[in-house]
């Protein structure tokens, strides 16, 4: 496996790693009144400031970009980013959190089915088993199992399958402009104009003026920075190494990092099927490690 490849996978897993690490603080946030709304605006708006900070004050050469990419930061920062983020928290909002996730991971099967017949190229066993191996564990891994399918919503189902496609998108899309420019140009400025977008969608005084708590406030700044900022510049660091069906079937450890988070953290129990569901999953990221790019 080349360097690049190894690096690719160490930076999504981290990645993942970090998400899932933010996943209970999130239900701590949510469970303390912030809605997903204000949440969605806070960790864009606080991660951009800090990442501005940073690469203003160290590396302005990374805020350099030709006027005419400006329209593709526009809709890869409100179409993907801004709108994937707001897509997922609605859709956990309106169904179980357990079926929005298992949607949100048919993203690399909708990444296949686009490379397949859009771009040509073809697709190998081992990808193929990956995702197979990857969708079923995510499905086991989340419990979606538990669920009475018929007393879904149908408006939220509908919202997370969205999400997946949106993810799917962002990722194919986001590969483009990292063919041209750095990792964290392109993320500096796909958080920039969704941070513009969702101040104005949703007024960052409407979170201020709630008087809240220290320890809700340490949660937000958390999730802006362990849970958007450094782990979406990660993402967008292993895109530029690894090929967008890769990247995707890897981030569904993300479940399995979640899974273990809330057993250590809230004591959730850990089932034989989550178990299975964990090693579907790894078994696949192995299977894409090995699996040769064509």
């Amino acid at each position: 496996m080349k360097n690049d490849t190894k690096q690719g996978f160490l930076l999504i897993i981290t990645a993942t790693i970090l998400w899932a690490l933010a996943a209970p603080i999130a239900k701590y946030l949510f469970n303390a009144g912030i809605t997903p709304e204000d949440l969605v605006q806070a960790r864009v708006t606080y991660s951009f400031l800090i990442l501005a900070f940073v690469l203003i004050g160290f590396r302005r050469d990374l805020l350099q970009i030709s006027k005419q990419d400006i329209g593709y930061f526009i809709l890869l920062g409100i179409g993907g980013f801004a709108l994937v983020q707001y897509t997922y928290f609605y859709a956990i909002s309106e169904i179980d959190v357990g079926v929005a996730i298992a949607l949100q991971y048919t993203a690399p099967s909708m990444i296949v089915v686009y490379s397949v017949f859009f771009l040509g190229k073809k697709i190998n066993r081992n990808t193929i088993l990956a995702i197979l191996l990857a969708l079923t564990g995510c499905y086991l891994v989340v419990g979606a199992y538990h669920v009475a399918w018929e007393d879904l919503n149908g408006k939220g189902i509908l919202v997370a399958i969205f999400s997946a496609v949106v993810f799917a998108f962002y990722t194919l899309y986001g590969e483009k402009g990292l063919k041209k420019y750095p990792a964290w140009t392109v993320f500096f400025y796909v958080v920039l104009f969704a941070t513009l977008f969702w101040n104005i969608v949703n007024p960052p005084f409407n979170l201020v003026g709630q008087g809240l708590s220290w320890s809700v406030w340490a949660g937000i700044m958390t999730i802006a920075i362990v849970g958007t900022l450094i782990p979406f510049g990660l993402f967008f660091m292993a895109l530029k190494k690894l090929d967008p069906i890769r990247l995707t079937v890897t981030s569904t450890l993300e479940p399995i990092f979640a899974t273990i988070t809330a057993f250590i953290f809230l004591g959730e129990a850990l089932s034989t099927w989550q178990i299975i569901g964990g090693l579907f999953i790894v078994v696949s990221v192995i299977l894409m490690t090995i699996s040769k790019e064509k």
